[in-house]
């Protein structure tokens, strides 16, 4: 009889205790259970991970990495797996005896590789029962298995498995393939990377390169079909499946299930890794439970009493309906007409997505409202989707709530770019204003550069991506100020309006303060003023004119964040006086020193570069320079990074901010003479604006500083 995989069911009754208090959701390895669904996310793997994991032979985890198996001189034939602890109900009986199969959705950053030698690879496996990879699993088993024959169960095959091979065997059609194997490795249906024509073939294992890549699983339940989508990491996800197949999970799995992934090495020398993995499975219903209820309805609705509570109902529910039809009318109205609005969803909807706003699941906290993580499910012609959400609760206050909200939606309908977060949907009902954002599952940038807790255990930011991050930044904002069919000055560019994907990539959010500005206008006014401190331009606080300008001084503070690591303003240890970052940049500049502001984190790792480091320090100081015109433009900003112009030239001194400049009013502000009485003369140094000239140790001592984060002190709007 051939040898069963993870053959040790008795480790199920542990699985279920350890996974039955799960994280928060903004914890890495969190595990969320609701009515409706069961969701997984691993943005990263820290040690922790152990409390919803089991882990396996070569399998451990280092430096955030799920590594499956290790690359090693003298090691040969290796294999690892780790699987989440508690398992999960992927099918279901009812009362008349039909089954019922649930849908999901995973996604995985993955990557394999190779030094020299015959591969093995990886799968993502559903498997009846927790334990290891068996002896003689190494190679083209995938640590699966130790046989080509058909193993199975008293419930169908012993496991089902998407493979991502680099080992030829027998039965393969080259080392470069992506299978669905049922109950064995000689695949059910198999598609090779490397026939694919230019430029969808792929190479799963590069000889001697490291390329990642983000795969996407979506199983649909109730057409029992299963489609596998792969693209390099940070690309988005194909429209074409590269395998599409027929698959009945019922007839091959048992209806509790453990699901992870395995991984084996041959002859070479190869290193199989998850950098980052999410996972939402629908939570079938409890049949017995909805059979019981049913009695019980039927023996209700057979009284008299049971008629007039359903003509009640009835009553209370076109009451309800009514009530909801004239605000949807009165939205209907004042909501723009533009191409491709966002999806309305119903408000019961969206609070069963969020678990009613449970505080677990909230992401962050802003002056204008709360956000919260949701799971949806869209159902299309041919399937179900699970899709995670951010939805922003807008509590604004009522004068300008309702117009704030239209605003926004009217702003971000709008956009279409890879750098701005899409909005998925909105929502008002019930005098709740909410707007449905996609959800980005690394966060805030704010979180990795300022975090100070160190139980979430979040990775630290390397030089390449923060260096891509600011690149992500200016092209989104390139795209908004000038590529778009009108412009739009966002006016709240800082850390925590950055949201990064899956592949940490930079996406702007937050559009609540952003304007489109007409076409025959360069500036948007305002009655006072809107932003964040430390990021707000000198003119902008005397003119309260909002310019493409005064975004790209905020995009220069931002620059001088990420690199540095240090906030936009910071306090003492006795928290009475506030240090502005670029003052202290500058200081550091004219005593030629500018490199000592990079962050220390950064600056002792291999893939540092001090000329790249120099290139954004000058090119952060040009943006912040406190007088409009002397700020490149977002345009000459995306070439300084790309590397293709030289970066700009910076005095050492930082400039005094003179206001009206010199040869008049900008184009910017060529209305604002005949609308303000400010006194010039009172606003022509840095002393008026309270700028003032941090000492070096005060500001590396003031890590703690003051929060810039949304609805913190330094966040107003006049």
């Amino acid at each position: 009889m051939p040898t069963q995989v993870f053959p040790h069911p008795a480790c199920f009754a542990m699985a279920v205790l350890l996974c039955s208090a799960p994280m928060p959701c903004f914890m890495a390895g969190s595990c969320q259970k609701r009515d409706d669904i069961i969701s997984y996310s691993f943005p990263f793997f820290p040690h922790d991970s152990m409390q919803n994991l089991a882990i396996f032979g070569d399998a451990s985890v280092i430096v955030a990495n799920l590594v499956l198996t290790v690359d090693r001189d003298g090691m040969k034939g290796g294999a690892g797996s780790a699987l989440l602890l508690s398992p999960i109900k992927l099918w279901g009986v009812d009362s008349d005896d039909v089954k019922h199969e649930a849908s999901f959705n995973t996604s995985f950053t993955m990557n394999i590789y190779r030094r020299l030698g015959q591969g093995g690879g990886l799968a993502f496996v559903i498997v009846p029962s927790l334990h290891g990879p068996p002896p003689g699993s190494e190679g083209g088993f995938l640590g699966l298995t130790n046989t080509t024959s058909k193993s199975t169960t008293a419930s169908g095959s012993s496991f089902v498995a998407v493979e991502l091979d680099t080992w030829k065997d027998d039965f393969d059609p080259d080392d470069n393939h992506i299978g669905l194997n049922i109950g064995s490795v000689v695949s059910d249906v198999v598609v090779s990377l490397s026939s694919l024509p230019v430029p969808d073939n792929i190479t799963l294992a590069p000889l001697m390169e490291s390329v990642d890549y983000t795969v996407w699983i979506d199983y649909n339940g109730v057409g029992h079909h299963i489609w596998v989508y792969m693209a390099v990491d940070g690309l988005p996800k194909p429209n074409k499946a590269y395998l599409d197949a027929h698959l009945n999970m019922s007839s091959n799995i048992p209806q509790q299930a453990f699901i992870g992934f395995t991984a084996s090495t041959g002859e070479g020398h190869h290193l199989h890794r998850i950098l980052s993995w999410n996972l939402t499975v629908e939570k079938l219903p409890d049949h017995r439970a909805v059979r019981q209820r049913k009695m019980v309805l039927s023996a209700v609705l057979g009284s008299a009493a049971a008629t007039v509570v359903i003509i009640s109902v009835a009553v209370f529910y076109f009451y309800l309906r009514y009530k909801a039809l004239k605000m949807e009318l009165k939205l209907s109205d004042a909501l723009p007409r533009l191409p491709g609005t966002p999806k309305e969803f119903k408000y019961a909807m969206i609070r069963k997505a969020t678990n009613n706003y449970d505080e677990a699941r909230k992401l962050g906290k802003g002056g204008f409202g709360a956000v919260y993580r949701g799971t949806l499910r869209l159902r299309s012609d041919k399937t179900c989707q699970l899709v995670d959400v951010a939805v922003k609760k807008v509590t604004r206050n009522r004068d300008r709530g309702y117009d704030d909200f239209l605003a926004e939606v009217d702003v971000i309908n709008r956009l279409r770019h890879r750098n701005v977060v899409p909005l998925v949907g909105w929502c008002y009902e019930k005098g709740e204003l909410l707007l449905i954002y996609e959800y980005m599952p690394n966060g805030s940038l704010d979180q990795y550069l300022f975090e100070e807790n160190p139980r979430l255990q979040r990775p630290i930011l390397g030089w390449n991506t923060r260096y891509d991050i600011i690149m992500d930044v200016a092209v989104g904002l390139h795209y908004v100020h000038h590529e778009h069919e009108h412009m739009v000055i966002h006016r709240d560019i800082k850390a925590s309006n950055i949201m990064l994907d899956s592949s940490f990539h930079g996406r702007l959010g937050d559009f609540g303060l952003a304007r489109i500005v007409s076409l025959n206008k360069n500036s948007y006014t305002d009655v006072g003023v809107a932003g964040t401190w430390g990021f707000i331009a000198p003119e902008y606080s005397v003119c309260h004119k909002a310019t493409r300008k005064t975004d790209v001084y905020a995009f220069g503070v931002l620059v001088l964040e990420i690199i540095t690591g240090e906030r936009a303003l910071a306090g003492n240890h006795d928290h009475e006086t506030l240090q502005p970052l670029t003052d202290w940049v500058w200081w550091v500049h004219r005593e030629g020193r500018l490199l000592h502001a990079v962050d220390d984190k950064v600056t002792s790792t291999q893939e540092f570069d001090r000329n790249d480091a120099t290139r954004l320090l000058l090119l952060g100081l040009a943006c912040s320079n406190p007088n409009p015109s002397d700020r490149p433009s977002m345009a000459e900003i995306v070439q300084v990074i790309a590397k293709s112009v030289p970066p700009p030239d910076v005095p050492l001194v930082k400039p005094t901010f003179v206001w009206p400049p010199e040869g008049g009013i900008p184009m910017e502000f060529d209305d604002m003479m005949a609308t303000s009485n400010l006194d010039w003369e009172d606003m022509s140094s840095n002393e008026a604006l309270g700028a003032s000239v941090p000492s070096e140790v005060n500001r590396r001592n003031a890590r703690v500083g003051h929060s810039n984060t949304a609805g913190s002190a330094e966040e107003y709007y006049v």
